[in-house]
């Protein structure tokens, strides 16, 4: 991003301008950039994400990192990690500040994102930012300027300190077993809020949408008018349960009123357990728009690997 004729910052940066800005980065590999779209990261698509995986899984690379904006970066890692078929690691990265800001922290990160993508003990898809190696199944974006933005409740894997990443613990062997494909089902995200009577879980099926993750209050918690609702939209299209707290599992036998986790997963919804609402959205567009029959038992044995 980088200031334009009109108000604000506009992407405009290539690939190339990005390396070109960064001293020594060359001297870490041998680096081959490509600009593949120049837009906010709020445009990208999960079929976009699906086309470079397939791009990643055929190029001539030993690594590959992808650059984009902060503002989706923890759902797409997350959902590269779900498509990847390659061996390679691939490296999410991107900036906090742009250019022309004091103290612009993208070529630090993308030349941290270098030093982790050559690292011997470094696979699959990780996110690296501000010093710090992540988990894209459990990293998220937790504030709008801060540095320190992207926060795992369980810490980062790796810190970068003096040229080296400095593992705290292995990055994890997930395996997803997704079916090859591109093929994505409409699923919405639904938040609960103090009194609201529901009415937008009445209309999710007219809209056409073939599952729904709910954000619940607390540890899964649903008025009682909402566990109503939610329980006739289980009976007809997958419904997730998930936490709007930002740490946590969703629990699964400690509370038992109306409403509650007991009786909402009675009721046939299903715990995204530490998944977040919105990357269990993402889990279950894949297993629904692959046609994975058996979709409730694969989303459980994932979310589990968390």
């Amino acid at each position: 991003m980088t200031p334009g004729a009109s108000a604000g910052v506009k992407p405009t940066l290539t690939a190339r301008d990005l390396i070109s800005a960064v001293p020594g980065l060359q001297d870490l590999a041998d680096l081959r950039a490509e600009t593949l779209v120049q837009k906010g990261s709020a445009n990208l698509t999960m079929s976009l994400i699906a086309d470079i995986m397939d791009r990643i899984s055929t190029c001539d690379a030993d690594a590959v990192i992808v650059t984009q904006g902060t503002d989706s970066m923890e759902e797409t890692a997350f959902l590269a990690s779900l498509l990847n078929q390659s061996n390679k690691p691939i490296v999410f990265t991107g900036a906090m500040r742009t250019p022309n800001q004091p103290g612009a922290d993208g070529p630090a990160n993308l030349y941290d994102a270098v030093l982790t993508a050559v690292n011997h003990n470094t696979k699959g898809v990780t996110l690296v930012m501000n010093g710090e190696v992540h988990d894209p199944w459990l990293v998220a974006k937790e504030h709008t300027s801060s540095l320190q933005a992207f926060q795992a409740e369980q810490g980062p894997l790796a810190t970068i300190a003096e040229g080296d990443v400095c593992w705290r613990r292995p990055v994890p062997d997930r395996t997803t077993e997704l079916p090859v494909g591109d093929e994505f089902a409409p699923v919405a995200l639904v938040s609960a809020c103090l009194d609201d009577d529901g009415r937008l879980l009445d209309s999710l099926i007219d809209l056409g949408y073939q599952g729904v993750v709910i954000e619940a209050f607390g540890a899964g918690h649903l008025s009682e008018v909402w566990a109503d609702k939610a329980e006739v939209l289980a009976e007809k299209i997958p419904v997730i349960l998930a936490s709007r707290t930002k740490a946590g599992r969703v629990f699964e036998r400690s509370y038992g009123y109306k409403g509650a986790e007991i009786d909402l997963l009675a009721r046939g919804l299903v715990s995204s357990g530490w998944l977040r609402a919105r990357k269990a959205r993402l889990l279950l567009s894949c297993l629904l728009g692959r046609n994975v029959t058996n979709w409730k038992e694969a989303f459980t044995r994932m979310v589990k690997s968390v």
